[in-house]
């Protein structure tokens, strides 16, 4: 993968404000704007986003009745598993299918079945054993502290670099303004914008720290103590909760469940679950849903 650069350039003042107009060239401000995340974490979030858009994941599918819609694919052609059923004598039984193939035909994909409640159990069990299980919350304390370690440097980095920057204008500002009381430079409409220029360079640097410190200062710590509470509230919200909270707290931790005809891939996603482990104490596990509302227009 490329090097992502750290810094790119903003242009301010290209046009008037008033008459949109472009202004002239040499009046233009180049504003340096360093990177807030990297890019690889930036397009994973884009892509969650996205399949949690109302129009490209239905609402059905998140607050459906059925457990694994919306998370389970065929590992095959990559289409979602869906709900198919059918009924023998006064027993009915149901199952997950790939879609693909039930809804265009054996040419898309050849298809699969497994029975709904096997899939199910498989997972919630998987999940308990594999993830929750101790020595498994040991290793994703020492990846997940050492994520944050990292990601403290990059942003005490990036902190240092928005102090400069403030500081930078700061310091044209006050010249600016000494030059301009002793006479040297007259206050025209050139250098009135060159100052405000400055003010907003000055101002987002400033702005940028805030929410900076914001985020430290609400940042939980994660240690053993939270990570069992986390692995104690999923299993019993696993165990003992409705259809509605255990699809909620599945997809707080995985992405996306990839079946296969002798395999199934569990794939989560790291920040999903330092964000769920985060807010645990809270036991507002970080989840899509969906609020029905009436609108009478």
């Amino acid at each position: 993968m490329k090097d992502v650069p750290r810094v790119r350039t903003v242009l301010h003042g290209v046009r008037n404000g008033r008459t949109q107009e472009l202004n002239d060239p040499e009046s233009v401000v180049e504003i340096p704007v360093p990177t807030i995340v990297p890019l690889p974490l930036f397009e994973a979030v884009q892509a969650k986003l996205t399949r949690n858009n109302p129009t490209v994941t239905a609402p059905r599918v998140v607050n459906g009745p059925i457990l694994l819609t919306g998370l389970a694919v065929c590992a095959t052609c990559g289409s979602g598993m869906t709900r198919t059923g059918t009924k023998r004598g006064n027993r009915s039984y149901s199952y997950y299918t790939c879609a693909g193939c039930h809804q265009k035909g054996p040419s898309v994909c050849k298809g699969r079945h497994i029975p709904l409640a096997k899939l199910d159990d498989l997972i919630i069990s998987n999940v308990k054993d594999q993830l929750l299980a101790p020595e498994r919350l040991e290793d994703i304390l020492c990846k997940l502290v050492e994520r944050r370690t990292s990601r403290q440097t990059e942003v005490a980095e990036r902190r240092c670099a928005l102090e400069a920057q403030r500081n930078k204008a700061k310091d044209k500002l006050a010249r600016l303004y000494r030059a301009i009381e002793d006479g040297v430079v007259e206050l025209d409409a050139d250098l009135k914008g060159r100052i405000q220029a400055i003010k907003q360079e000055r101002n987002l640097a400033e702005t940028a720290i805030e929410r900076i410190t914001d985020t430290a200062a609400s940042r939980t710590q994660i240690t053993p103590a939270r990570l069992a509470a986390f692995s104690d509230l999923m299993r019993d919200k696993l165990d003992t909760g409705d259809i509605h909270a255990r699809k909620a707290y599945l997809r707080a931790v995985i992405s996306r469940i990839e079946v296969g005809d002798e395999n199934i891939r569990i794939i989560g996603e790291k920040t999903s679950l330092e964000k769920a482990v985060s807010t645990t104490l809270t036991e507002k596990i970080p989840v899509s849903g969906l609020v029905r509302k009436w609108c009478r227009l």
